[in-house]
């Protein structure tokens, strides 16, 4: 049954909440075209093809705030089922009805209807644009709690950094897996969810062996997004013991894969922004630092990245080592993000590299935020360090 409420602003506006329906995209867009002057990249928001799909898709929930038959305010949610995990993003609000907590309220009722009446989550998570508090402040006063900042993610008008806000039910933490195996770089990223939550401590592995150095990989792509899926979708049914990753509410659109076939990365790009996140891979080298290198150097040339994040499992340190040493920075900390095999929630990390340069002059954070980035810039300049040692003079070289 498709939701419809009357929500009451505190100056006494009535506005109706619901579901939207194909007969609502017209107005949709055109918020969107009004919101961010036309330099929206998301298709679902600049494309009505792409809006139908996305409003007749089984796992997404898009609601609209409406007031006299005009769309005023817009957000989307999609759910992922097996991992009981939602995702809230593309939220806007027409400038005219700004500042009266239109999305404040919308959030909060469906939050509650998702998470704790239907239960159909047990933790919905958003990015927020860090171009100013509001975003961030609407959905920490609707529940949601910061944990992380990706730099560089997003090009609108300029590349931006945005921050991650996570709401979680009653009884998320019920199975939470405890105890997450952590190198020590990654120690403070988890000390500030630590304190958020009053967790465990995590077991810090001090010493992993070193993987020997391997040639780089020479990669192939394929860039038809359907034949990508259609290949992607065959390797999970006829190989799925050999492939890894985990990134949710993405499809790969891009396939890099070496000659041999022993290596292979899914990936979504984003063509408008450079953005691309690794949803699976296959990697039989035993270097995963070098098949990261490899890759990243093949997507900056015939894709154009610009950022690039991959998903990291907070109990496998050995792939947290080699991610950081192919100069993947922590971003942010999700506990309880992903269901395991035994039904219980697993903590994940966001890892990105980015190949512009960083500038975070004109962000606005909220205290946590504040936190992760700067657990981000001491693992920043520890590579700096690591990368770049000092020139020890031989003695006598230079002596007459």
């Amino acid at each position: 049954m498709l939701m419809k409420k009357q929500i009451v602003l505190p100056d006494n506006t009535r506005v109706r909440l619901k579901r939207a329906e194909i007969e609502d995209v017209d107005g949709i867009l055109k918020l969107y075209d009004v919101v961010y002057s036309s330099k929206y990249t998301l298709p679902e928001a600049t494309r009505k093809d792409a809006a139908i799909d996305k409003i007749n898709s089984s796992g997404c929930r898009w609601y609209i705030c409406v007031k006299k038959n005009e769309v005023i305010g817009s957000v989307i949610f999609l759910i992922d089922e097996p991992n009981r995990l939602g995702k809230i993003y593309a939220a806007a609000v027409r400038p005219d009805y700004q500042g009266k907590n239109i999305m404040h309220y919308m959030v909060k009722e469906i939050m509650e209807d998702l998470c704790n009446v239907s239960k159909f989550c047990d933790a919905v998570y958003a990015t927020t644009r860090t171009v100013s508090f509001a975003s961030q402040i609407v959905l920490e006063h609707a529940g949601f709690v910061s944990l992380g900042i990706f730099p560089n993610v997003r090009r609108v008008q300029k590349h931006e950094s945005h921050g991650l806000e996570v709401f979680y039910s009653k009884t998320a933490f019920e199975n939470r897996l405890q105890m997450p195996t952590l190198i020590p770089e990654l120690k403070k990223l988890y000390s500030i969810a630590q304190d958020i939550f009053k967790f465990e401590d995590a077991l810090i592995v001090d010493k992993l062996d070193d993987v020997p150095q391997e040639d780089s990989i020479w990669f192939d792509f394929e860039d038809n997004a359907a034949e990508v899926e259609s290949i992607y979708n065959h390797r999970l049914t006829s190989d799925r013991r050999r492939m890894a990753g985990f990134f949710p509410f993405h499809t790969p659109n891009m396939r890099f894969y070496s000659k041999d076939l022993k290596n292979e990365i899914y990936c979504n790009i984003n063509r408008q922004d450079g953005h691309m996140a690794i949803i699976a891979y296959k990697c039989e080298a035993r270097n995963f630092t070098n098949l990261l290198n490899s890759f990243c150097r093949a997507a900056q040339a015939v894709a154009g990245a610009e950022y690039v994040e991959l998903m990291v499992s907070a109990f496998d340190p050995v792939m947290q080592k080699q991610a950081l040493e192919a100069r993947f920075l922590p971003c942010s900390y999700f506990p309880a993000m992903r269901m395991n095999f035994n039904g219980e929630r697993t903590d994940y990390m966001a890892m990105s590299r980015s190949f512009v340069a960083l500038d975070f002059t004109e962000i606005h954070l909220v205290k946590n935020n504040q936190k992760f980035l700067e657990a981000f810039m001491e693992c920043w300049y520890s590579l700096i360090l690591k990368f770049n040692k000092p020139f020890e003079e031989e003695p006598g070289i230079f002596q007459d």
